[in-house]
């Protein structure tokens, strides 16, 4: 066989490779929503801004307009996986302002609760922030 040969079929092997390798689990995502009825919305964007810092995340953007942050961790709790990433959306609606909470860990099973940790953190520093 010439080189050519050997090359078109390692290609295809390990083309046929890939196909067969599963493609892993989806990415979960955690939601929570609270509502706060004695703020305005630029109090609980200011708010919601610090405790994205105060749980060790970086915000990546962010539009007020929209009520949008987008953040991803500052350390990455396990180095085989991506950070987590979290999106917080605030909206006001009848003189009440809803923060709804997302968390991503891509690539990650989440058996020890770690979602659910990141939305009490968040939550928590929120309180914390409006006062």
């Amino acid at each position: 066989m010439n080189r050519k040969t050997l090359g078109i079929g390692f290609v295809l092997l390990v083309l046929a490779g890939c196909a067969s390798v599963p493609l892993g689990d989806p990415v979960e995502i955690y939601q929570r929503t609270r509502s706060y009825k004695k703020y305005s919305f630029d109090d609980v964007w200011s708010a919601a801004l610090r405790s994205v810092d105060d749980i060790g995340f970086v915000v990546r953007n962010s539009t007020k307009k929209v009520g949008l942050i987008r953040a991803v961790a500052k350390n990455n709790p396990d180095s085989r996986h991506l950070p987590p990433v979290m999106n917080v959306v605030i909206r006001e609606e009848d003189r009440m302002i809803d923060v709804n909470f997302h968390i991503e860990l891509p690539g990650q099973r989440d058996e020890s609760g770690m979602r659910r940790s990141y939305s009490n953190r968040f939550f928590k520093a929120l309180r914390r922030n409006l006062k």
